[in-house]
């Protein structure tokens, strides 16, 4: 039976080896990932071949698999997936950054979770004539409230970002805030906000964050528009603008660190 044991793991180790000296880097984790599914199958089968030819060696002879075809089809079938997918709004990598930042300033360890307080700010972007989509390009920190309620307190301000904002030859798309830990949705007040911002242009959007979402393989956002006469909200379907692997995401942020000597990376108007 031990004969019979190492030999079956002899053959497996045979495969795995010449899997390696075959197969690109690459493909090595997909492959490794289907191996280990499938080895109650091989075991089996390996089992059922020793039975029937104890005494001959058995020799599996692999299939040369054409590496550069396989990566050159996935990267295809993803593209063809890509552009089926109709998106709606693209945000910018710096627009993203400057949210999640704005957000953690105001709800971080280093704050008594009690103390923590939404932030509110603005979406800056453009529209595409020809396809209709709206390109998110900076966003514009405004104010911070208590841990239900954030607001613009000065005005004065929203009238400085609205001078900024025609500078970069953008105009204000919509509006920003943050629900740390509890989540993206639009509550009653939310609604009402996102009211008057689609009354000034109709299809100005909402972007709830919650920066505790940021894991890794979630970007802690969603973008939202409202259908008024009924007053309901659904999401919109997005896409980012640039580079950004959403799995370094979380680093990215802790390297940023928003309080940095007292001062955030981003500075709301009230702070300049």
């Amino acid at each position: 039976m031990e004969d019979k044991e190492s030999a079956n793991n002899s053959i497996k180790d045979t495969i795995k080896k010449k899997i390696k000296e075959k197969i690109k880097q690459e493909l090595l984790d997909e492959i490794c990932e289907e191996l280990t599914l499938e080895e109650d199958e091989l075991t089996e089968e390996i089992s059922s071949m020793l039975t029937k030819k104890s005494s001959t060696r058995q020799i599996i002879k692999l299939t040369k698999i054409p590496t550069t075809n396989i990566i050159e089809e996935k990267k295809k079938v993803e593209s063809q997936i890509e552009d089926e997918i109709q998106k709606e709004i693209y945000i910018s990598v710096k627009a993203i950054l400057k949210i999640a930042s704005h957000a953690l300033k105001y709800a971080n360890s280093k704050i008594p979770r009690k103390n923590w307080v939404e932030v509110i700010g603005l979406l800056a972007g453009k529209l595409d004539n020809k396809t209709d989509v709206l390109n998110i390009e900076d966003a514009y920190p405004m104010g911070h409230g208590t841990a239900v309620y954030a607001e613009i307190k000065d005005y004065k301000n929203y009238a400085r970002a609205f001078q900024d904002i025609k500078k970069q030859n953008l105009f204000i798309c919509g509006w920003y805030h943050s629900h740390p830990t509890y989540g993206c949705w639009l509550s009653a007040e939310d609604m009402g906000t996102q009211a008057r911002y689609q009354k000034l242009w109709d299809k100005s959007v909402a972007l709830v964050i919650d920066p505790y979402q940021i894991d890794g393989k979630s970007t802690g956002f969603e973008i939202y528009s409202a259908d008024l006469k009924n007053n309901t909200w659904y999401p919109m379907i997005y896409g980012i603008k640039g580079s950004l692997d959403i799995k370094m995401l979380p680093e990215i942020l802790k390297f940023m660190n928003p309080i940095l000597e007292g001062k955030a990376v981003y500075l709301e108007y009230d702070e300049e």
